[in-house]
């Protein structure tokens, strides 16, 4: 078994990262970065934010591409409905505490059924089938991905306990940051003893 220094287990809440500890041997969550969308009694709903796919948010949702950054790729969200686009967007200048939406978007609530769903601070859904015209001004980035990830009740409560999972913190940048090393950062900006874990060699075999 794969030895990894132990922090105290933390219940996740929306908005949160799940980033995945080297005990994690299931290669579809290998060094994955999970943004938390919904935690529940009922069970977890994420999204991978680490992997990329071959095909550009650009050719995938065309008349989105005015929001989209330059070369965006569609992420590789989660093993669960591979074939699903689902939609993050991030703010600028807004603190992380506040739930409201854009100012002027049409979604004032979950319910609302409008283009911006707020998950926490910064970030929200984004609902692909609107006017990209409706989206806020105030959202600069939005990423796509395919899939997501999914846990049911307790599965995620035992995997954390196992030390599979940490749970940190997330900033708005997390969303458009390089993916081939954001394992790597998340990990870097933390305390001791999660930063050690930053400097794990990617073969094993060395550690």
């Amino acid at each position: 078994m794969v030895e990894v220094v132990v922090t105290p287990v933390r219940v996740p809440a929306a908005g949160d990262l799940l980033v995945a500890t080297p005990r994690l041997v299931d290669p579809n969550f290998d060094r994955t970065v999970v943004f938390v969308i919904d935690h529940q009694q009922a069970g977890t709903l994420g999204v991978v934010i680490n992997r990329d796919s071959d095909t550009s948010c650009t050719s995938a949702v065309p008349r989105w591409a005015s929001r989209f950054t330059t070369e965006a790729a569609v992420g590789l969200g989660g093993p669960v409905e591979p074939q699903g686009l689902l939609a993050l967007g991030a703010t600028a200048g807004r603190s992380a505490g506040e739930r409201q939406p854009p100012a002027g978007s049409r979604a004032e609530s979950s319910e609302a059924g409008g283009v911006w769903r707020t998950v926490n601070g910064e970030v929200g859904l984004v609902d692909l089938t609107a006017d990209p015209s409706e989206l806020d001004a105030a959202v600069v980035a939005v990423r796509i991905y395919g899939g997501h990830a999914g846990w049911g009740p307790g599965q995620l409560r035992g995997e954390l306990q196992a030390g599979c999972w940490w749970v940190f913190d997330s900033t708005p940048g997390d969303l458009t940051a390089d993916t081939t090393t954001l394992w790597y950062d998340v990990l870097a900006r933390q305390s001791l003893p999660a930063r050690l874990l930053a400097r794990y060699p990617d073969d094993r075999a060395l550690n």
